[in-house]
């Protein structure tokens, strides 16, 4: 198997073996019939192999264990995780001798959710309730710093949720600079689907990985004597290879595609913030020792009210710089005019849709105020300058991305010596696809990997806009269901004030 993926077994976090460091490589794995993967950019991806069961490799792949996917020419893996479920398969038409064994798992980014945002991670369960929500500092320059101290402090917190194999790496240095993420309150949240959030709106790479060192690498796990293989989790910028990734016919490593475009499944997004709240005097009697009003105590309590600022936004992202005027608008586009000066995106107009989805974002602490210049009950708006206007366009441009339409070419390319994945490009970056003559520029969003003993490597890409993927309705399903539960727990629990209400610095005693 001649530059075929070479495949190692990994230890489990808990070895049985006191003389076998946790994670450590045990043995290498040659002897299997077939392998598949799913490599996904800024999600959790999936692999399967299959061997003989009365091989003595078998014996290697046991619960709790892992692999590690190397290949040829790099020293970083092309895919690491743990084992999931192991069947074991006879039949005496199909299976000879002892039968086969087809083990299967997930990649390691399944550990960016091994531990949820605690409001306190440095305290313990039982203190949880006297801190609302985590928060992010506003001196972090961006929001690869705010994962990097997120997943630190989960990770590396508490004694009682210590993550000792988790090494953390500083963020890239060319990540975008931008408070956007700043405005974040989190509360028992999956850091996954933060950072699934974040990295798309970034352009952000953030990936967990086995590392024979990951210490050497820059991961930092908070114990300074740390040593042994780990898994490492980066913060990169996306890389632009356009000009060393191009997949054409006429370059000779295009064997085929498929390209397909999917509908909106909404165009128009209204986001409601926290209700108004002020604070108003609460008088609270005092008496003597007869039972009789002496006087009265004054404090400032906070007071909250039905009123809440709403935003519509609907997705004009798509909507070429001329859609609406008729003055620049192309001779072949005129008919578009009736509708674009109605209001409707060219999304909507091409798609034949206008559907509304509604997200609550409490959290966002703009509150209803009247605006002085207009009439009256016409709400605010936060100053486009303002964490609020930023806030509210992450989340904007998260249903942009989310719900809006869909294009993936799916590249069956020929490995050449001067394009291989993950030695000249890998998942994540931006490439270049010839389609009918014309040059599309997509990241790379999923890598589909596979390998027999006869046939050697294999690779297929899923490039286009985020999410796509040639599987995407279980996964979205799956994000969709812990949204929905989320914004449940945010409605209900948002009903009390989102702030600890300090006590009043002053006491006022009338005497009656």
């Amino acid at each position: 198997m001649e530059d075929n993926f070479k495949i190692f077994v990994r230890e489990s976090m808990f070895p049985r073996n006191r003389e076998v460091p946790p994670l450590a490589l045990v043995g290498a794995l040659d002897a299997y019939t077939s392998f598949d993967a799913i490599v996904r950019h800024n999600d959790v991806g999936s692999w399967t192999l299959v061997l003989a069961a009365q091989h003595p490799q078998s014996g290697l792949l046991q619960p709790g264990r892992g692999i590690v996917v190397m290949r040829e020419g790099s020293d970083s893996p092309i895919l690491s995780g743990p084992i999931r479920k192991i069947t074991r398969k006879w039949d005496d038409d199909s299976d000879a001798g002892a039968g086969s064994i087809t083990v299967s798992g997930v990649d390691d980014n399944v550990f960016l959710a091994e531990r949820l945002a605690w409001p306190d991670p440095s305290n313990e369960i039982h203190l949880q309730g006297a801190t609302q929500f985590w928060k992010a500092n506003l001196a972090w320059k961006n929001a690869g710093e705010l994962l990097h101290r997120l997943i630190k402090a989960n990770a590396q917190g508490h004694s009682s949720r210590r993550f000792r194999q988790l090494f953390v790496a500083s963020p890239d240095a060319g990540l975008l600079a931008d408070e956007s993420a700043k405005s974040v309150r989190l509360r028992f949240d999956r850091v996954d689907e933060l950072a699934s959030l974040l990295s798309s709106v970034y352009s952000m790479s953030v990936r967990c990985m086995w590392h024979p060192d990951p210490k050497s690498a820059g991961g930092d796990n908070g114990d300074p004597s740390a040593t042994g293989p780990g898994l490492l989790v980066t913060f990169t910028s996306v890389r632009d290879m356009r000009g060393t990734a191009r997949f054409a016919a006429d370059q000779g490593n295009l064997r085929g595609y498929t390209y397909s475009i999917a509908a909106p499944e909404a165009t128009r997004l209204v986001i409601g913030t926290q209700n108004r709240t002020w604070h108003e005097p609460e008088h609270n009697p005092t008496y003597d020792e007869l039972g009789n009003i002496s006087g009265y105590t004054v404090s400032m309590v906070e007071k909250q009210g039905p009123e809440r600022w709403f935003g519509y936004y609907p997705n004009n992202s798509r909507d070429p710089w001329w859609w609406g005027d008729p003055a620049t608008t192309p001779a072949e586009f005129k008919d578009t005019l009736q509708w674009a000066q109605q209001g409707f995106t060219a999304t909507e107009v091409e798609w034949g849709l206008s559907a509304e989805r509604y997200t609550d974002r409490r959290d966002i602490p703009w509150q209803w105020a009247q605006d002085s210049h207009r009439q009256t009950g016409w709400q605010l708006d936060p100053p486009t300058w303002s964490p609020h206007h930023r806030a509210l366009m992450d989340e904007v441009e998260s249903f942009n991305l989310d719900s809006g339409p869909k294009a993936a070419i799916t590249v069956h390319p020929i490995e050449t010596p001067r394009l291989r994945y993950h030695l000249d490009y890998t998942i994540g970056d931006r490439v270049s696809v010839n389609v009918d003559d014309v040059d599309h520029t997509e990241h790379v969003s999923e890598v589909r990997l596979s390998a027999t003993a006869q046939d050697g490597p294999r690779v297929q890409l899923t490039v286009g806009e985020s999410g796509a993927t040639e599987t995407p309705y279980l996964y979205r399903s799956v994000r969709e269901l812990w949204k929905s539960l989320n914004n449940l727990w945010t409605r209900e629990a948002d009903s009390l004030p989102l702030e600890t209400i300090p006590p009043a610095p002053f006491v006022l005693r009338k005497v009656i």
